[in-house]
């Protein structure tokens, strides 16, 4: 796709104009930017900055009220909706609006807290926004890509993300009009991103790199000519709409209401079938005139989990933020539950494993023919360049004594970057007084050797020393030179090697440790020699069954057995890591490891990971990653070292267990409402009224929000959904705790146990128990059980009790009344026992310990403790009969307690008239002391709930349960369920900033480093004593 560089420039207002920057030569292009090669003041930029805003695209806007109202634009939303507009259709205005408020609340928390974290998340994310190296005022200076203008010169380089539209500058000095593409060094641009390309580009002077391009290959200054919305890619972006992938977070949260909304439906369909065909009920029109649709409301309403994707999205939304105040901040919030199934952990060596602090052991410099160890030294620092602070030709520059002098001798006339292909660099270095220009070569031992004019004298002695170092852990470099500017093709001369050495991380050989213990398995994979690698694995108590890449495509051709691996696959699964690696061999063992199911972790900093970040479940771009590396990754580290990945992987695992404790949770009680109610509904024409289902969904759903700050263990083994065990756990739980709530429903209304055996009250129901103490009552009163209702002087003048004098007796009336009294109190009674027993499984849920041994987070229990004193005080106080009968007598003859005396609660005495239950909406009294018999016997099955859940996971082997500490230990409480014991503890890691000594040519802390993992604390590593041979210089 070919394009070119038309952009709008800052030229006055008359002369504005479209101008070709690809077409215009360099002169041109700098006049009409008003800007030189040396760049622009920092005076100027900031006005410009001012004209041209800054360089970034506008950020999506959008509208909150819309936001808000997504969070109603769901299929558990979409029930509510449907509940509330019955609810309104039989015109339930308070079941209506209480319905509407919960939804409304849901929404809001969802709202708030998701955008207070996003707010927390990007306020830290700020840190890490692209920087671009840029010279102002003459001088190189680091600033945010943001801040650039057109006419900045900027140096981009391999591993960059182009900040902006630029032009290429002409190398060195000169006249520009001409350009010599054999002479000159191009960048390798990759921009298949904007164009199309599938190969990286050459841009050599004169051409344009556009904004979002990644550099490749070379280094070069430019002139940025635009920036944010007037790049190529601000003009292609305003074009292109936002594409919203579905999280694996969302499918989990479809599949659970799916399945909560289908068991919904199949109850609703069986309630209205028994109740409209068995039991011949029918609707009348008025208020309360459908008695059998209100009640099928309290299976939507209470079984769908309206609060779930509040729950777990603001339980991920916190748990991120955790996440990035601990230095991993996450680009991809599904990437959390991909982190916390983690098994395999493909961990660069240099910079994760170790310090990424070369030092160069002076007394090992290897000199060759007649050079000294002062050449040696000599010539790697002419050929570094330190103004792009890469850490070898910092390290090279400060280990030669002569440093601060040596550009005052030597004048630096052009620089070849190091790539990965090549792997050297070359400095073109003339030296003005003696009149004499020469080359110096720096890189891969290997390589350098290869180029020198006598390699096959010197390629055994070098190959010798080599191994040598790698036997101690040293890495080679070779730094040879050549005179002239290489076009008379003289040849290099070998100066020598250089040993260096990047010491292992003082924290990594116990986080190594906590990774086994956490199921991870890391595998080691570095671009350095097979035998440092497997040094410093040892180093580390690593595994050292490495290979070279060289063995990987072998076994990949399939050359028979290979280390005794059938297969590529069985070879990359069974090593424990692979040396000499290439961009493309990362990326073929994540593509192997991940067709074998693991899950993939890759940790990568350079340009060149960005293809295997992007291929592995969970790309982790470490502390000081390049532009790329961090825009391909999934998770950004701001922290060094692997111990950050662990503490993150902690963190993960402990997000996704509360994530699981609300989604058992959740279905469990989707299947204990709808059973329960259901059942009740179809074999005794029960009614329980929707107010109370709905405060039901207030009370415990609401303190569900504690759950995202629970105090939870990290699982020991990787975190996989198993929806499976989750339905069928909630399947269990669910029945459980109906039959709970149907043996005390029974035990109330069809028995006198609590009146034989407590002495309480009757809420007996059953017709005998009405009959015979209605008629010892009714005699008592001095009536007759057969008279005509209205023979009751308090009735004779009611309305409704004049419309049925003709068929209702005394006797029927005292049933009716009892009936409703006693119904109405045993409502009350078994929403508190569904309340207590229902919220308490989270308990249960939430471990896999006894749950009493487990301790909850306070905000778990303080939640648990107000939902349920705010339904103690409903059950035990009433309603007052709300929602009155359709046809209601007033001033109730009949209602007194079985024990006598009137409820404390009732002072309405509103009781409907025989033969008119059903048209009147079930109603609720106060059940006083029953509130103990709720708490009691929910206390009491809650005992069971324990080894109903092991009984589970043995039948299930939930995550390996047969084998568990728990199960093997007969559950005692030492045997802590296979997370307890890897709470590990996740403190941050400090360390002190490290400055040079100029004079001694060492570097000198600043202070101890201290790391959080157990057992490490500031105790160095075992071989750390390497780091004091003599003459060895740190950077």
């Amino acid at each position: 796709m070919a394009v070119d560089g038309d952009v709008k420039v800052p030229v006055d207002a008359a002369e504005a104009e479209e101008v070709d920057f690809k077409e215009i030569t360099q002169e041109k292009a700098l006049e009409l930017l008003k800007c030189s090669e040396k760049g622009l003041t920092a005076a100027e930029a900031a006005e410009r900055l001012v004209t041209y805003g800054p360089n970034m695209l506008p950020e999506e806007s959008r509208n909150a009220f819309l936001v808000y109202l997504s969070y109603l634009n769901n299929p558990l939303s979409w029930a509510m909706e449907v509940a509330a507009i019955i609810a309104i259709a039989l015109i339930d205005y308070v079941d209506f609006i209480l319905i509407v408020v919960l939804l409304l609340t849901n929404a809001t928390i969802s709202y708030v807290e998701e955008a207070n974290a996003d707010k927390a998340i990007k306020a830290l994310t700020s840190a890490l926004a692209p920087k671009a190296k840029v010279l102002r005022d003459g001088e190189v200076a680091t600033v945010q890509a943001k801040d650039l203008v057109p006419g900045d010169i900027v140096i981009i380089r391999l591993g960059d993300i182009v900040p902006a539209d630029v032009k290429v500058l002409h190398e060195g000095d000169g006249e520009h009009d001409a350009r010599d593409e054999s002479k000159e060094t191009p960048l390798q641009c990759d921009q298949a991103a904007l164009t199309g390309e599938s190969l990286p580009v050459k841009k050599f002077s004169g051409d344009v790199c556009f904004s979002g391009s990644t550099i490749k290959q070379g280094e070069r200054h430019c002139v940025v000519y635009a920036t944010g919305m007037d790049t190529f890619f601000g003009r292609a972006a305003a074009l292109l709409g936002q594409t919203d992938n579905v999280a694996n977070i969302q499918r989990i949260m479809t599949s659970i209401s799916s399945m909560c909304l289908v068991t919904i439906f199949i109850w609703c369909i069986i309630e209205l079938g028994v109740q409209f065909g068995h039991y011949k009920h029918a609707c009348k029109g008025g208020e309360g005139g459908c008695p059998t649709l209100l009640n099928m409301l309290v299976i939507i309403v209470g079984g769908i989990p309206i609060a779930m994707p509040t729950v777990l999205s603001v339980t991920l939304a916190l748990g991120a933020y955790e996440l990035a105040k601990d230095g991993a901040i996450v680009s991809r919030m599904s990437a959390v539950e991909e982190l916390a199934g983690l098994d395999i952990l493909c961990s660069d060596k240099t910079g994760t494993l170790t310090l990424n602090k070369l030092t160069v052991d002076v007394s090992n410099c290897y000199p060759l023919g007649e050079h000294t160890i002062e050449d040696v030294l000599k010539y790697g620092a002419l050929s570094a360049n330190i103004v792009t602070e890469e850490p070898i030709d910092m390290v090279m520059h400060e280990s030669y004594a002569g440093r601060d002098t040596l550009w005052q001798t030597y004048k630096l006339n052009k620089y070849v970057p190091f790539n990965p292909t090549d792997k050297y660099t070359v400095a073109h270095v003339s030296d003005p007084e003696n009149n004499t220009t020469f080359r110096v070569m720096k890189g891969a031992p290997q390589v350098v050797v290869r180029n020198a004019w006598d390699k096959d004298a010197i390629e055994a002695g070098c190959n010798a020393k080599i191994t040598e170092y790698a036997n101690r852990g040293f890495r080679a470099l070779g730094v040879a030179r050549a005179d002239g500017d290489g076009s008379t093709g003289t040849k290099w001369e070998m100066v020598g090697l250089v040993p260096l050495f990047d010491p292992p991380r003082h924290d990594t050989k116990d986080t190594i440790e906590k990774c086994l213990e956490l199921g991870i398995h890391v595998k080691m994979i570095t671009g350095d020699q097979l035998l440092i690698g497997k040094e410093t694995a040892k180093q580390l108590g690593m595994g050292t069954n490495m290979f070279t890449t060289e063995e990987l495509l072998k076994a990949k051709q399939g050359f028979g057995l290979v280390n005794g691996h059938a297969s590529v696959e069985d070879l990359v699964e069974e090593a424990d890591g692979f040396a000499e690696v290439f961009p493309e061999h990362k990326f073929m063992i994540v593509q192997i490891l991940k067709e074998r199911q693991h899950m993939v972790g890759m940790t990568g900093d350079g340009v060149n990971d960005a293809p295997a970040l992007k291929k592995a479940d969970v790309g982790i771009a470490v502390a000081g990653a390049t532009d790329a590396a961090r825009g391909a990754a999934d998770i950004v580290l701001t922290q060094p070292g692997l111990y950050t990945i662990v503490a993150a992987v902690v963190g993960a695992r402990m997000i996704f267990q509360r994530m699981t404790t609300y989604a058992r949770y959740t279905v469990a009680m989707t299947f204990r409402i709808c059973f329960t109610f259901g059942l009740l509904t179809v074999i005794y024409d029960w009614y329980f009224p929707t107010i109370l289902i709905v405060l039901l969904a207030v009370f415990n759903d609401g303190a569900m929000i504690a759950l995202s700050k629970d105090t939870v263990t990290a699982s020991r083994v990787p975190n996989k959904w198993n929806l499976y065990s989750i339905f069928i756990s909630g399947i269990v739980y669910g029945l459980y705790l109906t039959l709970s709530s149907w043996v005390f429903y029974y035990l109330m209304t069809h028995t006198t146990f609590f009146e034989d055996k407590v002495g309480m009250f009757s809420l007996d129901e059953r017709r005998a128990q009405l009959e015979s103490w209605c008629t010892d009552y009714i005699g008592s009163k001095g009536f007759s059980a057969n008279d005509s209702i209205v023979t009751v002087p308090e009735y004779a003048t009611q309305e409704a009790a004049i419309n049925v004098q003709a068929t209702v007796t005394v006797l029927e009336q005292c049933m009716a009344e009892q009936k409703y009294v006693r119904g109405a109190m045993a409502r009350a009674a078994l929403y508190l026992q569904v309340s207590v027993s229902g919220q308490a499984i989270v308990f249960v849920v939430r471990t896999v310990s006894h749950s009493f041994f487990s301790k909850a987070g306070k905000y778990t229990y303080v939640a648990f403790a107000v939902a349920q004193t705010l339904a103690t005080l409903l059950a035990a106080l009433g309603m007052n009969g709300y929602d009155s009968p359709r046809d209601p007598l007033s001033d109730c003859q009949f209602c007194t307690l079985s024990s006598g005396g009137n409820s404390p609660f009732f002072s309405s005495r509103e009781v409907p008239v025989a033969e008119t239950e059903s048209q009147y909406t079930a109603s609720v009294i106060g059940c006083t002391y029953y509130v103990v018999a709720s708490w009691i016997w929910a206390i009491i099955w809650y005992f069971g709930l324990d080894p109903l859940k092991w009984a589970m996971f043995y039948l299930l082997n939930e995550e390996g349960f047969r084998n568990s500490p728990l199960f093997q230990t007969a559950f005692n409480r030492r045997g802590e369920h296979m997370g307890a014991s890897a709470n590990i503890g996740v403190n941050k890691m400090s360390m002190s900033r490290v400055s040079v000594n100029r004079t001694s040519g060492r570097v000198s802390g600043g202070g101890r480093i201290s790391g959080g993992v157990p057992g490490v604390g500031g105790r160095m590593a075992p071989n750390a004593s390497m780091l004091s041979r003599a003459s060895v210089v740190k950077v």
